[in-house]
């Protein structure tokens, strides 16, 4: 890592966190390959040289504002070990709408994990985590017999993230099969009504 320093100017301001929000903006709108130092600069409104004195690569730059987005969301993960799944789905689906640039980042974040030389997973051990808490939810569902002891925990939480977050990561095919935009309410109340309906379906016959 490249950071010298704290980051705080003269006028309070934290450099560092000004060039991660700046980064998140651009990566979000242009992707891993397409995002441009230059733009961060503009946007952040620091100069370039300075941004490279903070992170010495568009890479490291990419995996701090990654590492920084973890961050952000740990409450929202937390809360997971106290929910139910169709809490969990309605969460999901808000924090979704919230953050849309974490959604865009998952995208080119998984086109980088194909690349061979592209970005390794960052906070792989913590992300798991943070995915497990489903995967124990579904667990504890089955336990209680509201879920179907037939469903794989792991497989299961796969498609709850992918029923969560594929509206915001495909809007185009959203807009093409429903005709409406995910962002708009009506379609995240019906998309969470059939949610409910399919886990209503796959609680265990009486």
């Amino acid at each position: 890592m490249s950071q010298a320093g704290d980051g705080k100017g003269p006028r309070g301001g934290d450099t560092r966190e000004r060039i991660l929000t700046a980064a998140s903006r651009e990566l979000a709108l242009a992707g891993f390959a397409g995002a441009r130092m230059e733009s961060i600069a503009q946007l952040s409104g620091i100069k370039k040289q300075v941004i490279y004195y903070y992170f010495a690569s568009k890479k490291e730059l990419a995996l701090a504002v990654l590492e920084r987005n973890h961050a952000l969301t740990a409450d929202f993960w937390h809360s997971f070990a106290s929910s139910s799944l169709s809490e969990i789905f309605q969460a999901s689906l808000d924090t979704s709408v919230v953050n849309q640039d974490g959604v865009a980042h998952l995208v080119w974040e998984g086109r980088e994990y194909l690349n061979p030389d592209g970005l390794d997973i960052p906070v792989g051990p913590d992300r798991k985590a943070d995915f497990q808490r489903i995967v124990g939810v579904i667990a504890a569902e089955q336990a209680a017999g509201r879920l179907r002891s037939s469903l794989s925990p792991e497989y299961f939480g796969l498609l709850v993230v992918l029923l969560t977050t594929a509206p915001a990561a495909l809007p185009q095919l959203t807009t093409l099969i429903t005709d409406r935009d995910w962002r708009d309410p009506a379609f995240a109340e019906e998309w969470l009504r059939m949610i409910n309906e399919i886990l209503a379906a796959l609680r265990p016959p009486e």
